[in-house]
């Protein structure tokens, strides 16, 4: 080993700066903003689940949440999947009922190497959690990246993502001139980079959960979205309330994207970071549009991913989560007569830092010492504040549009 390695690839894990591992940073912070994703989409799960064939009632039925972080967003659909409460005094169960108490239940979490491993296992063991209510039922952890393979061939019986693959690999880094948000880049050149790194992305997940996935397993992924018209009828939730504007164009947290990139462009103007800084901030996330979910099912003789086995079985499916931020706001608005938006602009920073500040640490540690970084990531954050507290929360668009799909492996 040389004396003085280099350490110029090294990546900055996501809570290293300011996220205690096992403290449940996550479960508080973007997993508040999450969770209702799962309690919106467990119907839609868990109705289609008996369609995955058990060859042996003595075999082992595997789940797998990919991207899964701390594991709390995720335990309850888990739970419900071995068995779920009919009432506060019995239990109807969906795998113990069919298929006998002598069924091996696996559930794999798998997460990026740097996750909080900590919290996870503090979930998984915790007295919430469905360990404490079924016998033969055994978690297993994968640090391995889900561009990768990530299990043997024909393991899983159903994969569950949750907001998960919108962040993209490292070798689909797009450079975007003029926003930290690829998807909203100015230039057609550095759109289409983005979009056919987005594509190849996508295309690569799908085709590792197909060698993983047995024949009739499942696989459901919810992702955020853009290119979606406003129609609040169809948006499962009846929180809602900016103007209902059928002609308005929605985008997933449209306005925390805006005011990120109005913080990180004053701290270019005031010439707190340098044109090169500003430029390469780029986060490594993608927006889909129902046609780029599509694509790779549509044409049966030629994608790779439906000679891989997959098909789509439900959806692109839009639906709509309010956010939790702007209902805390509401809450000490109504009980406290207290309109504390710097209140409401913190909580979301406490969530967007956790995707944000990854690419913001990489891109400051190449040209400042550890202290400038952390002055300046600071700086940006409180930028961030003082634009989202200058709004109305009622307006602000924070809301989570999203779209989920039902895939299945068909051979």
């Amino acid at each position: 080993m040389p004396e003085n390695p280099d350490t110029s690839d090294i990546k900055i894990p996501p809570f290293q700066y300011f996220w205690q591992p096992g403290s449940g940073y996550y479960e508080e912070s973007l997993g508040r903003l999450s969770k209702p994703i799962t309690d919106i989409c467990e119907d839609f799960i868990l109705s289609l689940i008996d369609s995955v064939p058990v060859p042996s009632p003595k075999g082992v039925f595997t789940i797998g949440d990919y991207g899964t972080c701390d594991g709390s967003v995720s335990l309850q659909l888990i739970h419900k999947i071995i068995g779920k409460y009919k009432d506060q005094q019995s239990w109807a169960y969906h795998l113990r009922n069919k298929h006998g108490p002598d069924l091996k239940i696996q559930v794999l979490y798998e997460d990026r190497p740097s996750s909080d491993y900590n919290s996870l296992f503090k979930t998984i063991y915790g007295e919430t959690s469905y360990m404490t209510k079924f016998n033969n039922v055994f978690p297993m952890v994968c640090g391995t990246n889900f561009y990768k393979q990530c299990v043997p061939d024909n393991t899983c019986d159903v994969i569950v993502s949750f907001m998960a693959v919108q962040y993209l690999s490292n070798e689909s880094y797009v450079r975007c001139s003029n926003t930290m948000f690829p998807w909203r880049s100015t230039s057609e050149e550095e759109l289409r980079a983005h979009h056919e790194a987005s594509s190849r992305d996508w295309q690569t997940f799908l085709l590792h959960r197909a060698a993983e996935l047995k024949q009739g397993g499942l696989l459901f992924v919810t992702l955020p979205t853009t290119n979606l018209r406003n129609n609040t009828s169809n948006s499962r939730t009846t929180n809602i309330s900016m103007a209902d504007n059928t002609s308005h164009t929605l985008e997933c947290l449209k306005d925390v994207w805006t005011n990120f990139d109005l913080a990180w462009n004053e701290l270019h103007v005031e010439g707190i970071i340098t044109t090169e800084e500003f430029q390469s901030c780029t986060v490594p996330i993608a927006l889909r549009s129902v046609q780029e979910l599509k694509a790779p099912f549509e044409d049966g003789a030629m994608s790779p991913v439906r000679q891989a086995g997959l098909n789509l079985l439900k959806g692109p499916e839009d639906f709509c989560t309010p956010c939790v931020m702007k209902t805390s706001w509401r809450e000490k608005l109504q009980t406290d007569g207290v309109d504390d938006r710097r209140l409401f602009s913190r909580l979301l920073v406490k969530a967007m830092r956790l995707a944000i500040d990854p690419t913001l640490r990489n891109t400051l540690k190449k040209t400042r010492t550890a202290e400038e970084e952390s002055f300046i990531s600071e700086k940006f954050y409180e930028c961030f504040v003082k634009h989202v507290a200058s709004s109305d929360p009622e307006t602000f668009q924070s809301e989570l549009f999203l779209r989920r799909l039902a895939i299945q492996k068909l051979k």
